[in-house]
């Protein structure tokens, strides 16, 4: 199986090398700015950071828009599948520290839709969350002489640390990922897989850091421990071993 894409690890890297080059030029710049203007800047990341666990006021929406690099291990494929995903997260806030998360994460033949609820304490810079969501897992592939489809549904519990500066935020969060049920269709023929398993986990690390004015960038790495992924379902390994999966992953908060 042999799917191409343009863009990999390294391009990834140049993207953020340069994006950090500029974001160093402009503040340094807007450092300066200030000192002549002397206007104080009263930029806090708690009120800007999408992936900290926090209370915010309550029908506050704010979103984000990140590239996911996945390095899928090469005995899933008969070559390494170079394709970023792209996700776009949405957060809906409650009272009393609760919010609505959502996410849609695609390569057009792979779709992953997230939803659920999410409680958030913080003491002083210290900010602690939980979360549960349910997962809809959604592919199809006409190309390279598939004729294939795949549906399934997961649940997926969380919990977030996070310790914020005045301008960034570091943010360690693991997962937990449970598939209820998968279902193949191959021409056709549908192939279930309805005995619930626990698929993996993932460990992941962020680092959000001002960007201009109040656009915050941020940087993550997550190391998933996985019996599939939804990028490699068309050749849909799920057997009883699992495989370590590099994620990388930049995001833009709105």
């Amino acid at each position: 199986m042999k799917l191409f894409y343009y863009a990999t690890p390294v391009k990834f890297f140049i993207v953020i090398f340069f994006t950090i080059f500029f974001q160093s030029v402009y503040a340094g710049n807007n450092s300066k700015n200030i000192l002549v203007e002397n206007v104080p800047d009263t930029f806090n990341i708690k009120s800007q950071s999408f992936l900290l666990p926090l209370a915010q006021p309550k029908k506050k929406y704010t979103s984000a828009l990140y590239l996911l690099n996945v390095i899928i291990p090469r005995d899933w494929t008969l070559d390494m599948i170079k394709a970023p995903m792209f996700s776009y997260a949405g957060k809906y806030v409650l009272p009393y520290g609760l919010n609505l998360q959502a996410s849609l994460s695609t390569l057009f033949i792979s779709n992953r839709i997230t939803f659920g609820p999410f409680y958030n304490y913080s003491i002083n810079n210290y900010h602690f969350g939980v979360g549960y969501q349910i997962v809809y897992n959604y592919g199809v592939l006409k190309q390279f002489g598939f004729h294939t489809k795949i549906t399934g549904w997961e649940q997926q519990p969380t919990a977030i640390i996070g310790y914020s500066f005045q301008t960034m935020a570091l943010i360690l969060r693991g997962d937990l990922y449970w598939t209820n049920a998968l279902y193949v269709s191959e021409g056709g023929n549908v192939i279930p897989y309805t005995d619930s398993f626990i698929n993996g986990w993932s460990v992941s690390l962020s680092l959000e850091q001002r960007l201009w004015k109040n656009r915050v960038l941020s940087f993550g790495f997550k190391s998933n421990y996985l019996k599939y992924h939804i990028l490699a379902w068309p050749a849909f390994p799920v057997n009883n071993y699992q495989y370590v999966v590099p994620e990388f992953q930049m995001g833009l908060n709105f």
